[in-house]
This record gives structure tokens, C-alpha cells and sequence, in this order.
């Protein structure tokens, strides 16, 4: 099955296409209408974390949404993202897909399916499971170059039953999730109903193969998405090796010392001098930052409990070990849909691995 172009980028295949009208002098018209994008895109190699409607980038840079960022990413232009107040949507529906850029806030025709919001690992592709009809629709798969504003794909293909008149899309997709896998390497991967969706993002057209999760872990594709221990920093002279349960993280060397990590500042019988802050009882190391600096995350409090859905940012050097808390994150920070630590898949231990 061919991709099919939605009317946000109706005859827009390519990097752009022209359409003759025949006219009274017979010239041809351009139609240009396209996803925002550009080729000078926002800097989203650092730490990404998102407080109430900014984002902060790496650099001291950040974007201001004018809203809650919700389910989001960075690519392109900007800040993609899909948020809403509690009780603002009807029935099954899903937020709005919007962007923020330099030039305000832009409305899109999309609504992304929970969770699956995803770029690649050079930012120049924006990917997601979009649900029809306000989001409570049927599902379809699409990937925009943010670099031109082209939609590569927008298909339903594996993502639909035959025969689909009177599904109840939310039960079909509630027993039978679909999901955006990610992208690698101008390569899109779907998992849909039954089967794995490929699409070569260089001409847009599809292959299927049978939905195998044991064969799919064992891929170059899927592990270069899902980073597992020992991870190096760039210059190979410390790593994040695999941790015990229960015990402080480490950091270990390249000859082999290990180095455990500490919050020197965690005081009190909770861990924190102020009952308010994050308890520093506990963290995850995550990734490198640069090849001194690991990120870890540690739960911010949610009343007297603790809240790992709205993580405490820390930074922990080597060779000390020593850990202190990113400023601005005690009180929590939203991260980005496809950066568990804030960071770049290529720099980050998938924590679900």
C-alpha cells in the first residue's frame, strides 16, 4: 500500500512540487503548503527538560509554549507538542499536535497517539502514531522531514483491520497497541496490529515482516533506540556500567575503578535540609552529558511520597562521584516523550532495558 498525503501537505512529495493550472495564460502555480520546518534547526544536542510552559535547551536556551508542554519533542524548528487541562477533551479524544517556534505557536492537523511522539537521533525527522477523528479515531503512521516540511509518510497500512466499519478504535487499540518505534538511519519502524512496518524514508515506500518482539530485540536498528549498559562517554574513559538493584549507582573506569556516586548536599532524616525538596534518597544514572558530567534522576516529592513521573535532574562528575541537583528541576521537570533523561537516545541508557 502507498503512503497516502494528508491535505496538511496535499501535492507536496518531494522537495516541491509543481502543479500546472490551466489557466488563461497557462502558467503553472506552485503549491507550497507544508509542515513548519527548518533548515537551521533549535539546538537539541544538551539536556531538555520542560517547567510548567518553558523548555530549556542546552546553552541556556529556551522556548516558551504558552502552555503546558504535555507530550513532547525537539526537532526542527522547535518544540512539538501535544498538551490539555484536565476535563478539556470529550470522550476518547487526544490533545493537538502543535509546534512553537521563533515565530509564535502553529496549530497542526494531528493528533499523536500517547507516547508516541519521536524524533531521530540528528533531529531531522518528527514521527508519531496519529489517531483520526480528534484522536479517538483509526490510526495512521507519519514522519515529516522538518528540515523541508515534506510528509515522507502518512499511511495506515498494518494499522487497520479489514473490514473496519464498526470498530471501536479505542478497544482495538487498547488490546491490540500500535506504536512509532522510532527512526534510524532515514528508516522508519511501526509496530502495527500484526506486523513490523518498515519505511525508507529516502522514497517513502514500505515493507512489512511478521510482528517478531524476540527477533526485533536482536536488530542493530532496535538497539541502537534501546541503549543498555556498560555506556561509555565519547572518549571511552568512563562508563555507566550496569547497576545492582538496590545499591548507589556507580561510575566506573576505564581501568576498571569504580566510583560510587554521592549527593554531598542530601542532609536530614528524609535526605533533604527542606521537606518541600526532592528526598535524594535515591537516583538512576541515565547518561554523558559531556565526558566529565553523567545525568541522573532522582524522584521530586509529591506530598510525602515520592514522584518518579516528574523527575529531580542531577549532575554527577567524575572522578568524585559527587552528584548535585540541575537548578531549576527540584521541584520536578517534564521530559521529553523520547529522552527518559533528557538527553539524546545516542547518549542515554534506556531505563526500561
Amino acid at each position: 500500500m502507498m503512503p497516502r498525503i494528508p491535505l496538511l501537505a496535499a501535492a507536496l512529495v518531494g522537495a516541491l512540487v509543481l502543479t500546472t493550472a490551466c489557466g488563461d495564460d497557462d502558467e503553472p502555480t506552485a503549491s507550497a503548503e507544508r509542515w513548519p520546518s527548518s533548515s537551521t534547526p533549535v539546538d537539541s544536542a544538551g539536556l531538555v527538560w520542560a517547567s510548567g510552559s518553558t523548555v530549556h535547551l542546552g546553552a541556556g536556551a529556551s522556548i516558551d509554549l504558552e502552555d503546558l508542554a504535555g507530550s513532547y519533542v525537539v526537532a526542527g524548528p522547535g518544540v512539538w507538542f501535544a498538551s490539555a487541562e484536565p476535563g478539556e477533551l470529550e470522550g476518547n479524544r487526544l490533545p493537538q499536535l502543535r509546534v512553537a517556534t521563533g515565530d509564535g505557536i502553529e496549530d497542526l492537523d494531528a493528533h499523536p497517539a500517547i507516547g508516541s511522539l519521536t524524533t531521530s537521533a540528528d533531529g531531522r525527522w518528527l514521527a508519531f502514531i496519529d489517531r483520526l477523528e480528534e484522536g479517538a479515531g483509526a490510526a495512521e503512521a507519519v514522519v515529516v522531514d522538518v528540515t523541508t516540511g515534506e510528509v515522507v509518510v502518512r499511511s495506515d497500512e498494518g494499522l487497520v483491520p479489514s473490514g473496519s466499519d464498526d470498530v471501536d478504535w479505542t478497544d482495538l487499540y487498547e488490546d491490540a497497541p500500535v506504536g512509532m518505534l522510532g527512526v534510524v538511519d532515514q528508516t522508519a519502524y511501526v509496530a502495527g496490529l500484526d506486523e513490523l512496518i518498515t519505511y525508507d524514508l529516502s522514497t517513502g515506500d514500505s515493507t512489512t515482516d511478521p510482528l517478531d518482539w524476540d527477533a526485533i530485540r536482536q536488530t542493530e536498528w532496535y538497539q541502537a533506540l534501546h541503549r543498555t549498559p556498560p555506556l561509555w562517554n565519547s572518549d571511552r574513559s568512563w562508563q555507566i556500567p550496569a547497576q545492582e538493584f538496590g545499591a548507589t549507582p556507580v561510575l566506573e573506569s576505564a581501568d576498571g575503578e569504580r566510583v560510587t556516586t554521592s549527593v554531598p548536599d542530601a542532609t536530614g532524616p528524609l535526605g533533604s535540609p527542606d521537606v518541600s525538596g526532592p528526598p535524594l534518597e535515591e537516583w538512576r544514572l541515565g547518561g554523558w552529558i559531556d565526558d566529565l558530567t553523567a545525568v541522573a534522576i532522582t524522584p521530586s516529592r509529591d506530598g510525602s511520597d515520592v514522584d518518579w513521573t516528574s523527575p529531580v535532574l542531577l549532575t554527577c562528575t567524575v572522578p568524585s562521584g559527587e552528584c548535585s541537583v540541575v537548578e531549576g528541576t527540584e521541584e520536578g521537570v517534564n521530559l521529553p516523550a523520547d529522552r527518559p533523561f533528557g538527553l539524546p537516545r545516542d547518549r542515554s541508557i534506556d531505563p526500561d532495558a
